[in-house]
């Protein structure tokens, strides 16, 4: 019995190693978003905020991020595997409220390890912000205020720039 040895030339199995081995692996694509909130004009949302709040006004006007949901990982999250949703800072949120998340400072910036202060606009759900994705290790909890985004509360200094997650309850 023959048995046939397909012969591959030597140049053919080089180009075929470095396509498999050298070329970049297909990238999910980034997207952006700094509003999470379904509520009207955003109104009623918990707010997380870039810089700390101001000693004398007691609000957070840098940029921020609003949500009215649990978050188990603030760097985003991929709905399908081709898009990864990158969660940032914004200014501007808010337009009905002129005291808060207005300013540029953090604008665009990733919200992961990068908070320092929160306030709750919710009417009657808590927050609590976690050190750590997946709603684990050091946390801090913050009441509703119905629309009234003041006072903003600055992050234990523990949580501080290191928040990772944010859990919605009642």
């Amino acid at each position: 019995m023959i048995s046939k040895v397909l012969r591959i030339p030597f140049a053919a199995l080089l180009a075929l190693s470095v396509t498999l081995f050298v070329m970049p692996r297909a990238q999910a694509a980034t997207s952006y978003s700094a509003d999470e909130c379904t509520s009207a004009n955003n109104s009623y949302c918990f707010a997380l905020y870039y810089d700390s709040r101001g000693e004398q006004t007691n609000y957070s006007t840098s940029s921020c991020f609003v949500t009215n949901r649990s978050i188990p990982d603030h760097s985003g999250y991929s709905p399908n595997g081709a898009i990864f949703v990158r969660f940032v800072f914004s200014h501007g949120l808010m337009s009905n409220l002129y005291n808060t998340c207005r300013g540029g400072s953090g604008a665009d910036l990733t919200l992961k390890n990068a908070s320092a202060s929160a306030s709750n606009g919710e009417c009657s759900a808590f927050y609590r912000v976690y050190f750590s994705s997946s709603y684990n290790g050091l946390s801090q909890s913050f009441a509703p205020s119905c629309g009234d985004y003041w006072p903003a509360e600055n992050l234990f200094p523990a949580l501080k720039n290191e928040n990772a997650s944010n859990a919605r309850y009642y």
